[in-house]
């Protein structure tokens, strides 16, 4: 009876794919190059780079405890400060109009082969809204779609799906999964929706995952940037903000430097123009705000995670202070099984470790999760809040190929099974 669930949703979807538009690209990187900066052994001159690259308003595409990938514009080069910054580090990307453009011919040929695996390609908002409903649908026993917990200011819901089994308690702990909040990361999403389908498929068969369900629901926001995502389908495929049209001509606000946990007090920019502008006030997005009202809503809430890319880590509290959070220890044990259960499935390496060891960052979701704000109302828990960024470590960056989806999603199952059982066994008591 699964496989033929799964089947039918699978044609259903065909059918989505083939009806929709395919993806465009009009934003141009001629002149751009991506930097690789490497970090040295002492703290004080590491963080003194990450905060020239910040105040210069440079893109930061991925991160390392060794070194910090970098993108640069062509009018950047014009500064004598970035001039000289970047002259200390290597050139990762020489050509970044000529990585794109090959990765969009490799994208198009694929879409326009249109396979009938969901799995082996990216998918547009709607066909992603749509394959949740239909998901809703096929597990009706388990799963509910929420068509809105809000909308955008470009009009766009904000989605929502939770999924449990009719067995255990009226009232189960949640896990809060929230997806693609930084819009050029598309491997986040099609993750989050490979791990969730495969929890749907393989109840009944699977012990672990029965157990689970039978304990906790799980309560997701797919797209946790909907404007930002429809985007870089449309215009600029590198587009990591959402579309908020700030003052001074430069549009979007950073959602992850938006959450009121101690916002604004580093690693963010305070400049409209800014791939990690914060906003001009803590949750003064509605995309925060609604994910935020979703999420006291649902408690308790034991666990969250938001999905990123790319570099391959699994961050835990805090980024705001060097200090341990009062549940360091129970937070590394999760982060490093998650790395293990990770590398058991095909070899890959992430690494386990705090936020602040890459670099600061403020009003970021998962500190939230953790947080004083989300405890208050959390019934009694304080959820463990982790960000994982997901492959590779730049040699595709935000252009993974589609052919990585399922091994990722494969490898992120089992962190999410490792992940959900610790914390049913042992929930942190605020």
């Amino acid at each position: 009876m699964r496989t033929a669930a799964v089947l039918a949703v699978a044609v259903a979807l065909l059918a989505v794919a083939s009806a929709l538009p395919a993806y465009t690209r009009t934003v141009r990187y001629d002149g751009e190059k991506v930097f690789r900066c490497q970090f040295g052994p002492q703290r004080a001159v590491n963080s003194a780079m990450y905060r020239l690259i910040i105040d210069q308003g440079l893109d930061i595409w991925g991160r390392t405890e060794d070194y910090i990938d970098v993108r640069v514009k062509k009018a950047q080069f014009a500064e004598p400060t970035v001039r000289n910054l970047m002259s200390r580090c290597d050139v990762l990307h020489a050509d970044l109009e000529a990585v794109m453009a090959e990765a969009d011919a490799k994208f198009l040929a694929r879409r326009e082969a249109k396979k009938a695996e969901w799995f082996e390609d990216y998918h547009t908002y709607d066909e992603i809204k749509a394959w949740y409903e239909d998901l809703a649908n096929t597990y009706s026993d388990f799963a509910t779609f929420i068509d809105s917990i809000g909308t955008t200011l470009e009009g766009r819901d904000q989605f929502a799906f939770t999924f449990t089994s009719s067995n255990g308690t009226a009232l189960k702990p949640k896990i809060f999964f929230q997806c693609q909040i930084h819009a050029r990361e598309w491997i986040s999403g099609a993750t989050c929706g490979y791990v969730i389908n495969e929890l749907l498929s393989t109840y009944g068969s699977n012990d672990e995952v029965t157990a689970i369900l039978d304990a906790v629901e799980f309560v997701v926001i797919p797209i946790q940037n909907p404007d930002g995502y429809a985007y870089t389908w449309s215009n600029d495929r590198l587009w990591r903000k959402n579309r908020n049209p700030n003052t001074g001509g430069c549009a979007g606000v950073d959602l992850n430097r938006n959450y009121n946990d101690h916002w604004g007090q580093g690693g963010s920019s305070s400049s409209p123009c800014s791939d990690t502008y914060m906003g001009p006030s803590a949750n003064s997005e509605l995309e925060v705000q609604n994910a935020i009202a979703f999420f006291k809503a649902n408690a308790p809430v034991i666990g969250g995670i938001d999905w990123h890319s790319y570099s391959q880590l699994i961050l835990r509290p805090y980024g705001w202070t060097r200090n341990d959070s009062p549940d360091e220890a129970q937070l590394k044990a999760l982060g490093d099984g998650m790395r293990e259960a990770i590398r058991e499935v095909h070899g890959v390496s992430y690494t386990s470790q705090k936020s602040i060891e890459l670099y600061t960052t403020t009003g970021t979701a998962s500190d939230w999760f953790y947080g004083e704000e989300a405890t208050e109302t959390n019934d009694g828990y304080r959820a463990a809040g982790f960000t994982i960024e997901l492959r590779d470590t730049g040699r595709y960056g935000f252009e993974l190929p589609a052919e990585q989806i399922i091994p990722t999603g494969e490898e992120c199952f089992q962190a999410v099974l490792f992940f959900v059982s610790e914390l049913v066994a042992n929930p942190i008591k605020a």
